[in-house]
């Protein structure tokens, strides 16, 4: 019985350690900003921590989200802005799913899953409609 506990707080261990991979500071798909993902209250956020570039397409500064279409949120600042939003834990898909995803590039939030690859990398596949294929991909490098 005593092995068997042992085995059973192993097993515990090890998944709660790898919903935790996602966690640490993150280079986006072209190395123009980094994110920080942290968790709280067992989901998981993303915020910008480092941008690159911090000018506006115009010169101007601090870089703000210009490109979203409502114009009160356009004026928001770019530099810690929560663009990754709720992730769950799925352990039996050994997935993050069932959250959100912002791209300041073009002003969309996605529904999104994301999953740790065997090279370390995070694949992200953001979608509309609640079809997968209905969206597109990207994968961020650990800072």
């Amino acid at each position: 019985m005593r092995n068997w506990l042992v085995v059973l707080s192993l097993f515990v261990g090890l998944q709660s350690f790898a919903q935790n991979d996602i966690l640490g500071t993150w280079y986006n798909d072209i190395k123009s900003s980094k994110i920080e993902v942290y968790e709280e209250k067992g989901l998981y956020y993303g915020r910008i921590i480092w941008l690159e570039d911090p000018a506006n397409s115009d010169g101007s500064m601090p870089r703000v989200d210009e490109f979203n279409e409502d114009p009160a949120l356009a004026k928001r600042q770019l530099m810690n802005l929560v663009i990754l939003k709720e992730l769950r834990w799925n352990s039996s898909e050994r997935e993050w799913q069932e959250g959100t995803i912002y791209d300041p590039n073009n002003g969309k939030t996605y529904e999104c899953y994301c999953l740790l690859q065997e090279d370390g990398t995070l694949y992200f596949k953001g979608y509309v409609l609640g079809i997968t294929w209905l969206g597109r991909s990207t994968v961020w490098t650990r800072a």
